[in-house]
């Protein structure tokens, strides 16, 4: 009696899963993606730090800019935000600036923080210096 309780247990089981994946399979047919594909980043300028030259890209100098004005430290999703990116990217970009030594990343249970670190703002200032005399 028991065996055929458990397997009525595991039929219902099975038929809630293929309604799920059904389920799935009807979003993801009427999924279409819009616009442009995005653009890979590009390298505006070169820094010397902390006896390292360093390529920085577009999005690593906006978010160092914005790090640097907000005093050394902000939100991820804030910096994805001003970065034009969402927040999967912006971790992406935190994740590079992280292994090239310009940030840390400090995890608390609500969300991601991003501290310039010494040799981050450093590039930091550098790049402003670069941008204001190219402006």
């Amino acid at each position: 009696m028991e065996d055929l309780a458990e397997l009525r247990e595991l039929a219902m089981a099975v038929t809630k899963a293929a309604e799920a994946v059904s389920v799935v399979k009807r979003k993801a047919a009427r999924h279409v993606i819009r616009g442009e594909a995005p653009k890979l980043q590009r390298v505006i300028m070169a820094v010397e730090v902390g006896g390292r030259r360093l390529e920085l890209t577009d999005k690593q100098v906006a978010a160092l800019l914005a790090l640097k004005g907000s005093g050394g430290a902000e939100v991820l999703n804030t910096i994805a935000r001003l970065t034009g990116l969402n927040s999967k990217l912006g971790l992406g970009l935190a994740t590079q600036l992280k292994e090239m030594d310009l940030v840390t990343l400090v995890e608390t249970p609500q969300r991601r923080i991003v501290l310039l670190t010494r040799l981050g703002w450093e590039a930091a200032e550098k790049a402003e210096k670069i941008l204001s005399t190219r402006a």
